[in-house]
């Protein structure tokens, strides 16, 4: 068999065995031998035990037994799904990706979101991350007429909206910068190597934003109404992790956030509508205000014209 088709049956019992909690190999089977994938033929203890071994090593999984009452097999270490950002992203994406291949039938009827260009970067990026390897890129910047090449350190890639981020250290600025990958013309690894910052944190270096957009301004206790329905929708998918129900009515509910006010949480706010109003601070509320009113502004004179 083919390493994607084993890697395939990795994550199909890695995901079987976590929505059952508590699964027996006679219960494993009688859904397996119901996928594409097993071709009706079920799965011999051996094979499943030698699956077992090879999730742990490959995804730090740890399936278990139970042997009191009957065989149950288990994940021992759930919190690996909670407490790992990228290998619960790395799992979620690989689910989907089985569940679609296996819904095949379905294709017409299971629409998704293209990511734009830049994809193609991310194995150079990774390759060079793990070596501490320098990129030479050429990069096209918004706004501006050409495009410039650049030797940058890279340190992270994150993705927001639908769009691939690469954060590097540019040698002509004191702090790292981000970079759209869709806005990459050219990306090539070099052998000039690096030093990581070993006190450097991605995590902790976003912690205050909103998006990928990072300013030397402190992060301030901001409060925004939303209004019904869409303050179920806040609730349910919540902007930041700092986000906190303050106040709740049938009309609407109030949501506090320690964060930076950058220009990718304005955004998210503007593209609202009337659904948000922004309450705290006062200086935020007022650029709000006037960002509305330029908006309403350039309507009143189109209808003049």
């Amino acid at each position: 068999m083919k390493p994607s088709g084993i890697f395939k049956q990795y994550i199909w019992i890695i995901n079987t065995i976590y929505r059952s909690k508590y699964i027996t190999l006679q219960e494993l089977n009688e859904r397996w031998v119901q996928t594409e994938m097993s071709e009706g033929m079920p799965m011999n203890r051996i094979t499943f035990n030698r699956h077992r071994a090879a999730i742990e090593e490959m995804f730090d999984i740890s399936i278990e037994c139970q042997r009191k009452g009957g065989y149950f097999y288990y994940i021992d270490n759930e919190e690996v799904f909670k407490n790992n950002n990228l290998q619960h992203w790395l799992l979620d994406s690989l689910s989907i990706s089985n569940m679609l291949m296996e819904s095949s039938l379905l294709k017409e009827r299971i629409m998704l979101e293209n990511i734009p260009a830049g994809k193609q970067y991310l194995q150079p990026i990774v390759n060079a991350m793990k070596q501490d390897h320098k990129l030479q890129m050429t990069y096209h910047k918004f706004g501006q007429q050409e495009s410039y090449t650049i030797t940058i350190e890279p340190y992270a890639i994150k993705v927001f909206k639908q769009r691939w981020y690469l954060l590097a250290k540019n040698p002509k600025r004191e702090a790292p910068t981000v970079y759209a990958l869709d806005r990459v013309k050219q990306l090539m690894e070099t052998e000039e190597t690096f030093q990581f910052p070993e006190d450097f944190n991605t995590e902790a270096f976003f912690r205050d934003c909103y998006g990928v957009i990072n300013t030397d301004d402190k992060a301030q206790r901001i409060v925004i109404r939303a209004n019904a329905p869409y303050m179920n929708y806040v609730r349910t998918l919540p902007l930041h992790h700092s986000q906190k129900e303050i106040k709740t009515t049938d009309q609407y509910a109030d949501f506090e956030f320690y964060l930076k006010p950058t220009f990718d949480f304005r955004q998210e706010l503007l593209a609202q509508g009337h659904d948000v109003e922004v309450l705290l601070p006062a200086q935020f509320r007022k650029e709000m205000k006037e960002m509305l009113e330029k908006m309403l502004g350039q309507y009143q004179l189109r209808n003049n014209e």
